[in-house]
């Protein structure tokens, strides 16, 4: 009975971090928001957890991109994704035939 109590404990030990940053469904953060509230001490738990993120937002570095540069990175980013859309409607044939041609050129 003892192991299952542990097994229980640790699978809610693993959600802390879900349950933090909004991740868990609704349905989730209820069943662990219950937990809690049978469970006091691990309350602690989560608390220390929160501390631990909330350092870690506070290392990371905001950058704020100006207009242009937000619009040159989306340009660059959806030409990557429209030139690999390119490449993988491409046949067997015609990548062969590249290939070929790119060996042949060298």
């Amino acid at each position: 009975m003892m192991e299952k109590s542990v097994v229980i404990y640790s699978t809610y030990q693993k959600k802390i971090t879900a349950y933090l940053d909004g991740t868990l469904s609704l349905n989730e953060r209820s069943e662990f928001e219950a937990f809690v509230a049978v469970h006091p001490e691990f309350k602690s738990q989560i608390e220390t957890k929160e501390e631990e993120l909330q350092k870690l937002r506070q290392s990371i570095p905001t950058i704020v991109l100006s207009p242009r540069s937000r619009e040159s990175l989306e340009t660059e980013m959806k030409q990557s994704v429209y030139n690999l859309l390119q490449r993988e409607s491409r046949s067997f044939w015609q990548t062969m035939k590249d290939r070929l041609e790119d060996w042949a050129n060298r």
